[in-house]
């Protein structure tokens, strides 16, 4: 009857069905398409029964059945019954018909015959509109099956990589709707059945017949291309755009659009310009920054500096985009507020940026050249061409021992205390003995202490640090800097600062480690020094009652008395009565070692192993002395274990 060039098509189906005209006998029926061919039975055709009190039944291949039953009540009816149906949708892709039908169950108001059968209801047509019976003699109606089909047995996906795919160029291929093969269709623009053996496709020429763009009167041109079309004029020219400027204001309209596209491009070329002179000055600004803030010098010192090709000078952009334009910081000092980055090699980084112009970042770059130890922060590299200089570090993620220390949420073992002691004590005694060219950090405290995820320690912040002159024991400053809580009495009275003055605040640190509490106290509505309450504390015997609670227990109370011991030889008032900094790390690894320790430096003496004293000690060589008391500066041969 009809053929749909993408995957179905109807067959006259008037003479398949089932029939009887008594109440005892019902036909049966059994169809199926052609097997040589690939037909499949679509769900669009509908299982219909005819007639008033007419029953029949519809056998599904795995065993099932459904029954449906008309009554003489013809209200709600399909159009194409006249008195009494119902109607029940069939499976897809179908391979077999297999009902029986026309079975009266009653002979009251019961029409002469009753009817099973199959067929697409958008197909049905009345032939007698005058007879009073339904079908039967004669067929007073006639309709289709619908069949889904497809070619072959390749789907598009596997039909595409084979010799002969049966699509045109123009055309698209579907799977078909039989769920086997495929089906062509042409593409939009195009028309025709789309396969490559057959009619193929042919371009729609949309500008014959109806005019797809607007009239002529407006200037509206349609030109046919393959596959689509274009319309001409003043505008866009479709229907559902802009349409067509009228001819009578297009040169006005042109005039205007001259006009606006001269400035536009006279602006785009100033524009242009002002971008170049302001690139320009930015070159220039970076270069006379990069030499005011001694790059060039910086240049020359790293290339003399044997074994320091890792410091780099990076551009201010790099940082920029590194650090998303400075939008994450860390922390924020006196000089310089610190943020995050990630370099374009995927490492994290801190970059310190300052305040203001100031010695202290030269001068770190300068110290920190001279120094590689794992527990002293590295720097990787630095920025002149900024308005002050730029320093970039090694990422260091677990806070300061200060936050650790003085949080409710953190809480740092006793073990992880000392072993931050003791490293931190090595970190410093190195930069004042063993790097390239002694130095004064200047700056001990607790918050410039950072933390990595193992709680290894990083002496950070050599702002205020300074390389010792070769020639002298001490350094002379014009006023006593350093944080309050830490700054060593003698270097206050006296604006000499020495390795010893390193000693005191580093002692401070330990009566931290020991009590947990901040350096700066308020007791009795006073301000009081911790290492001021702490040496108080030990002179009135009340030493246990300040050590942090979160650690003290029997086992280390001998330990942190021993800590306590090297912490006050470390903030004795006067500076040649405390031990140097390579006495301080052998005296913790004792502490560590030891499970009984007496005095040291007077009423606190050397650590007392419980093994051979002798043989704990063979390995410490004392320093020697000069007249004066102060340490001798023995790089050559410094070493503990």
């Amino acid at each position: 009857m009809e053929i749909d060039y993408t995957g179905s098509l109807i067959i006259n189906s008037s003479t398949i069905l089932a029939h009887s005209c008594t109440s005892n006998s019902s036909d049966s029926v059994f169809f199926q398409p052609p097997s040589d061919g690939p037909f499949t039975i679509s769900m669009s055709n509908k299982f219909v029964v005819i007639g008033c009190n007419t029953v029949g039944t519809y056998k599904y291949e795995d065993g099932g059945e459904a029954r449906c039953v008309s009554t003489c009540d013809s209200q709600n009816d399909p159009q194409y019954c006249r008195y009494g149906c119902c109607e029940i949708t069939l499976p897809d892709n179908w391979p077999s018909l297999n009902f029986t039908g026309g079975g009266l169950f009653s002979l009251e108001n019961t029409t002469t015959c009753g009817f099973s059968t199959i067929l697409e209801p958008s197909t049905f047509t009345i032939v007698d509109n005058n007879t009073t019976l339904f079908w039967g003699d004669g067929l007073k109606a006639y309709y289709g099956l619908r069949l889904n089909w497809g070619i072959g047995l390749q789907n598009c996906s596997m039909a595409k990589a084979t010799a002969n795919y049966s699509c045109s160029s123009k055309a698209e291929c579907i799977d078909s709707p039989s769920e086997q093969g495929h089906v062509c269709r042409c593409l939009p623009g195009y028309e025709g059945y789309g396969y490559s053996n057959g009619t193929d496709c042919t371009d729609i020429d949309e500008c014959k017949g109806s005019n797809m763009c607007v009239g002529a009167e407006e200037g509206g041109i349609c030109h046919n291309f393959a596959g689509t079309y274009n319309c001409s004029c003043a505008g866009d020219g479709f229907h559902n755009g802009t349409r067509c400027i009228s001819r009578s204001s297009n040169y006005l309209k042109l005039a205007i659009i001259g006009t606006v596209s001269s400035f536009v491009g006279v602006s785009m070329v100033a524009c242009g310009l002002f971008w170049c002179l302001s690139m320009r000055r930015s070159k220039h600004a970076r270069l006379k920054n990069f030499r005011q803030n001694g790059g060039i010098q910086l240049q020359e010192r790293i290339a003399s500096m044997g074994g320091k090709e890792s410091l780099k000078i990076l551009s201010e952009r790099e940082l920029e985009m590194a650090s998303n334009n400075f939008s994450t910081e860390l922390g924020k000092g006196g000089f310089a507020t610190v943020y995050k980055g990630v370099l374009v090699n995927g490492m994290p980084v801190a970059i310190k940026k300052p305040k203001s112009v100031s010695d202290e970042f030269i001068n770190e770059i300068i110290v920190l050249s001279h120094i590689s130890h794992r527990n002293v922060v590295k720097l990787f590299g630095c920025c002149m061409e900024s308005q002050f200089p730029l320093l970039v570090y090694e990422f260091v993620s677990n806070g300061t021992v200060f936050d650790h220390l003085h949080s409710r949420e953190n809480h740092l073992t006793w073990e992880t205390r000392r072993q931050i002691a003791i490293e931190t004590a090595e970190a410093i005694a190195f930069v004042h003995l063993q790097a390239a060219q002694p130095i004064f950090h200047r700056d001990i405290k607790s918050s410039n202490i950072l933390l990595d995820n193992t709680f290894t320690p990083k002496v950070a912040d050599f702002g205020l640090s300074r390389l010792r002159p070769s020639d002298d024991r001490h350094l002379s400053t014009m006023f006593a800097s350093g944080t309050p809580g830490y700054v060593d009495p003698e270097f206050v009275r006296s604006n000499q600062f020495t390795d010893k003055s390193d000693v005191f605040s580093f002692g401070e640190v330990l009566v931290e480690l020991l009590t947990g509490l901040k350096p700066l106290l308020s007791i009795g509505g006073s301000t009081c020094a911790l290492y001021d309450h702490f040496l108080s504390a030990i002179n009135d015997n009340h030493l246990i009652e300040i050590f942090d609670p979160k650690v003290l227990k029997e086992e280390i109370q001998g330990q942190m008395e021993n800590m306590a011991r090297l912490a006050k030889a470390c903030l004795q008032v006067k500076a040649k009565a405390r031990p140097s900094m390579r006495e301080v790390v052998e005296e913790l690894v004792w502490i560590r070692a030891a499970t009984k320790q007496p005095g040291f430096y007077g009423d606190v003496s050397l650590v007392e192993h419980t093994g051979d004293p002798k043989q704990a000690r063979s390995s410490y060589h004392p320093l020697p002395t000069t007249s004066d008391g102060t340490s001798k500066d023995p790089r050559e041969d410094y070493y503990y274990s």
